[in-house]
């Protein structure tokens, strides 16, 4: 079975599928590494993973970026017409608020780390400026923030699985099917 570059009616695109699976690997990677920053002993230590944490936040903010831009010119498959409106609403609205906090969490992380003076950077050569000056009490507030949105994520992502696993499993649609590439679509 071969899956289109582009969305149409009964499923997403390849292109779609590599965007979102890309993602949501990045981003358990990075609730993953955030947690072990936490966990280990040592300043070197610490800002390698740092550095590798702010890295991968970059890579997301840019695949989330190319991922609506994608979006916004490849609409799409249409929802089941089973839903109600109010699922079709709640849906609309979730999916928006990913996109929102797929970029939010990293802009707010960049934020976070140019009020505590450290320049983000790429592995290599690739170098990102400080987005404001340092500053202590806003490096506080940012971080706050960037805790925050990053828990807004996790929660508006588990209610996106929730919801496709819903999908599948109770009302029995191709919502699900239709994201992930080596299963076909009904019909």
């Amino acid at each position: 079975m071969s899956i289109p570059l582009r969305n149409n009616e009964k499923r997403y695109g390849l292109i779609s599928q590599l965007f979102h699976w890309a993602i949501v690997a990045l981003i358990l990677f990075q609730y993953a590494w955030a947690w072990r920053i936490d966990q280990v002993e040592g300043f070197r230590l610490r800002l390698e993973l740092v550095t590798q944490h702010k890295t991968v936040g970059m890579l997301v903010l840019i695949l989330a970026a190319a991922r609506l831009l994608w979006r916004l010119f490849n609409r799409p498959p249409p929802l089941p017409e089973t839903m109600r409106r109010w699922e079709r609403r709640a849906a609309q609205l979730g999916h928006w608020a990913l996109y929102g906090l797929m970029l939010a969490v990293p802009l707010s992380g960049w934020l976070y780390s140019s009020a505590a003076g450290y320049a983000d950077f790429w592995w290599g050569p690739v170098n990102f400026p400080s987005l404001i000056e340092a500053n202590q009490s806003l490096e506080d507030r940012l971080h706050r923030l960037h805790q925050a949105l990053a828990i807004a994520l996790a929660a508006v992502a588990v209610i996106h699985l929730l919801a496709a696993l819903r999908h599948h499993f109770i009302n029995k649609d191709d919502v699900l099917r239709r994201m992930l590439p080596l299963w076909r679509t009904r019909n």
